[in-house]
């Protein structure tokens, strides 16, 4: 099995980074035929997010349809990764969101290896998410894939827990592929399916994550409890219901979303 680990697709993202950079230095003793790579160089050395536009929207039909950066390694990524049986692809949030692993598509490997991630490591959780309408991700070139999603920590920045809790739960990945372990047994996900937007007036923000909600992803967010409060302290209340992610994640601000609401789900 050809089993490739990206880091850097989002250049300010540094515990993929460095992690796929110490791999390569000391690559693990298992039988596997295992590709390392960092997916976006010049948005690396810039230590930004990315250089023209979000390379992990940039593999479907609209990366054919100008000359962006992102776009021409989104071409060289899909081809790179078309020997490829799995994915594992790293990346930071500064959202609360622990290590999530976040599943792309509906494949029994990929939700195999999630679930048994997510029943070992007690901080570990299975969100599902298919896709924007910006773009498809990197996951979409390859059969099978998981995302590890860490945080909270700052863009550029490295924390050493959260980057020593990621290897270990990327290792025992390695371990489960290695090794063709089943879990046969269902375990909760959490499904997006909504995205919230900031309260905004005219284009701008009125308004910011209230203290309440701040920290708490996948908590429950009921009817009436306070998700925003304006700048001339107003709480506004949500109007609807389900676990709040992703939730003031500084990358979103540009992509109009405070946080994602989901439902639970059973895999």
């Amino acid at each position: 099995m050809r089993v490739s680990i990206s880091g850097g697709v989002h250049g300010n993202e540094l515990l993929g980074i460095y992690l796929v950079k110490d791999l390569l230095r000391h690559r693990p003793s298992i039988d596997l035929d295992l590709d390392l790579f960092l997916a976006n160089p010049k948005a690396i050395e810039a230590c930004r997010r990315y250089i023209d536009y979000d390379l992990n929207r940039s593999f479907g039909p609209i990366a054919a349809k100008e000359d962006r950066y992102e776009f021409e390694r989104a071409k060289k990524i899909k081809n790179h990764l078309a020997k490829s049986d799995f994915l594992i692809d790293l990346h930071t949030t500064t959202a609360n969101m622990g290590i999530s692993v976040i599943l792309s598509s509906q494949d029994a490997l990929s939700q195999n290896v999630a679930k048994i991630l997510a029943a070992e490591f007690e901080e570990v959780r299975i969100v599902r998410w298919f896709g924007t309408e910006e773009g498809e991700f990197i996951n979409s070139c390859v059969p099978s894939s998981i995302t590890l999603e860490c945080g909270p920590v700052c863009q550029g920045l490295l924390d050493a827990r959260l980057y020593f809790q990621a290897k270990k739960v990327l290792l025992r990945a390695l371990e489960i592929l290695q090794k063709g372990q089943r879990a046969d047994f269902e375990l909760e996900c959490y499904d997006i399916v909504e995205y919230v937007d900031f309260p905004r007036r005219d284009g701008e923000l009125f308004g910011m994550i209230h203290p309440h909600l701040l920290g708490r992803d996948f908590s429950y967010l009921r009817q009436g409890d306070p998700i925003f409060v304006t700048f001339d302290h107003k709480e506004i209340t949500s109007q609807k219901e389900g676990y709040a992610v992703f939730i003031n994640e500084a990358a979103y601000y540009e992509k109009k979303i405070a946080f994602c609401l989901t439902k639970k789900d059973r895999i």
